[in-house]
């Protein structure tokens, strides 16, 4: 009887040391990501000089003059939750495609604030939410969403002639 009482023991402890050994390298392995991140950088290849300051830049966030306040926040119980105020409708069109001169029409979303809750995974420097795939690099989240940015002619009819990729990048807090 004292035999089977100390291996019930013995196994009751060895499946508490696992339990809570797995949680700590869960929360170990994500300490990295726990947290606020904030929107650092709309980012478009090849840039734009939207606000005609004379200066192309990379980074829309320069060149947008919209209010601007976006974070993620990581939690430790594998939830992400993200807050934001910045979603401008931009409208790009080509006006010399040999020149590269653009019209840019910028409207600033003033509806508020406007916030969700998903599910994350990681799985090394990839982080899975919603239907976004980011890349966790030097202290930033980066989220590319592909010719997201479309360029029209300007035509009678309007038509893609172009688009870019979009980077969204956060930066930790």
């Amino acid at each position: 009887m004292n035999k089977l009482l100390l291996n019930l023991c013995i196994a009751f402890a060895l499946v508490c040391f696992t339990s809570c050994s797995t949680d700590n390298d869960d929360d170990l392995i994500n300490a990295d990501i726990i947290g606020v991140w904030e929107l650092t950088a709309w980012n478009v290849d090849g840039g734009f000089d939207i606000n005609n300051d004379g200066t192309v830049n990379t980074n829309l966030l320069n060149e947008i003059d919209c209010s601007h306040n976006e974070t993620l926040r990581f939690d430790n119980k594998g939830f992400v939750s993200l807050n934001t105020t910045f979603n401008p409708d931009i409208d790009i069109a080509l006006l010399n495609e040999t020149t590269s001169e653009y019209s840019f029409n910028v409207t600033c979303d003033t509806e508020g604030v406007i916030s969700l809750a998903t599910a994350y995974t990681r799985v090394e420097n990839t982080i899975m939410f919603g239907n976004s795939e980011a890349l966790l690099e030097d202290n930033q989240i980066s989220i590319t969403y592909r010719d997201r940015i479309e360029i029209f002619n300007l035509d009678i009819t309007p038509q893609v002639v172009e688009t870019k990729d979009l980077t969204l990048v956060y930066t930790k807090q």
